[in-house]
């Protein structure tokens, strides 16, 4: 669904605004892209992650410890820059979509503050400017305010009738690929219905579906005969409820409602995914299996980073369909 936002068409006489396609963008894709077009700017969004773009940006990585899907905003940045558009925007969100889930609607500290880092470590950027002030998207009001000042201050002054146009474009673009992702959720739930297979909800952030992140997970559990589902296409189906943690991350809060929906689904299971190096995720994969197992599903967690031998994991996912079969 993201893959018609990278047609990168640069008309000469439009400026370009660069966005490199990782963390938070895998959510966020279509508002920054309808925003930016609306108000007359070419859209250049760097390619899908490789191991090579990885290597591409290691040299500014300054800790070994943070989060592959981290590291890799490193090689995003850099394709960005040999590209030369006329700004590269990654902005810092400390707030994500409030979706009613949770106690609050932060982003996790990398999500939120990773433009930070990329602008204290990486020095090549010549005169492009690296666009990485604070925003969020949860208050419409308020982002016509602080959008209009960061147009000003780094772009160009628009009118205010251009900014909500813009701003209307870029909401109800996030609106209608929130909503084709939903449509496309039951359409497979289903296909898997009609003919008796079993869904796994493969479970993790949204940057988790880029291919270089999950190393085709997806496809093992496809090969394996079964129904493959993110957690944000069935998390809106639940409503909040009370956790044993405290429920203050957005990201998070999907997760949660996406295992509680699957317990209410004889015919589905969960697979977390979690990134080596995400400190938060210690708390989350013991909320989620506590929601699970109370509930007689089966609690599966797969650990990812840059390491691509799928051995143990193609061992952990035949497991678990054996167990699945047994119950049946």
């Amino acid at each position: 669904m993201l893959a018609s936002y990278r047609k990168n068409i640069r008309q000469p006489d439009k400026k370009t605004v660069g966005l490199p396609m990782g963390l938070n963008f895998y959510d966020l894709l279509p508002f920054w892209h309808a925003f930016f077009t609306s108000l007359g700017y070419n859209v250049l969004v760097s390619p899908p992650s490789s191991h090579n773009l990885y290597r591409q940006g290691i040299s500014t990585i300054p800790s070994d410890t943070v989060c592959y899907p981290a590291k890799l905003m490193h090689g995003h940045i850099d394709w960005l820059i040999s590209q030369a558009p006329d700004y590269i925007f990654y902005p810092s969100m400390t707030y994500n979509v409030d979706e009613g889930l949770g106690d609050n609607h932060y982003n996790c500290p990398v999500v939120a503050y990773y433009p930070k880092v990329i602008d204290a470590n990486v020095k090549n950027f010549g005169n492009i400017p690296l666009i990485s002030d604070f925003i969020g998207i949860h208050d419409k009001k308020a982002f016509r305010v602080h959008m209009s000042e960061i147009l000003r201050r780094h772009f160009a002054p628009v009118t205010n009738s251009d900014l909500r146009r813009a701003s209307d474009a870029a909401y109800a673009a996030y609106e209608r690929y929130k909503a084709a992702l939903r449509i496309e959720a039951d359409r497979y739930i289903a296909i898997a219905k009609e003919r008796h297979l079993p869904v796994i909800v493969l479970a993790g952030r949204p940057y988790h579906i880029d291919p270089e992140v999950n190393h085709g997970i997806d496809r093992l559990l496809c090969d394996l005969g079964a129904v493959v589902l993110t957690e944000d296409s069935v998390s809106w189906r639940e409503e909040k409820f009370r956790t044993t943690v405290l429920n203050q991350w957005a990201y998070h809060s999907r997760l949660y409602a996406a295992a509680k929906y699957v317990t209410t689904q004889p015919n589905m299971q969960l697979v977390q995914l979690v990134s080596f190096g995400c400190g938060v995720d210690a708390i989350t994969s013991d909320e989620v299996r506590t929601i699970l197992e109370s509930a007689g599903k089966l609690y599966t967690q797969i650990k990812i980073d840059e390491i691509t031998n799928l051995g143990a994991v193609r061992i952990r996912l035949r497991s678990l369909f054996a167990v699945m079969n047994d119950r049946d």
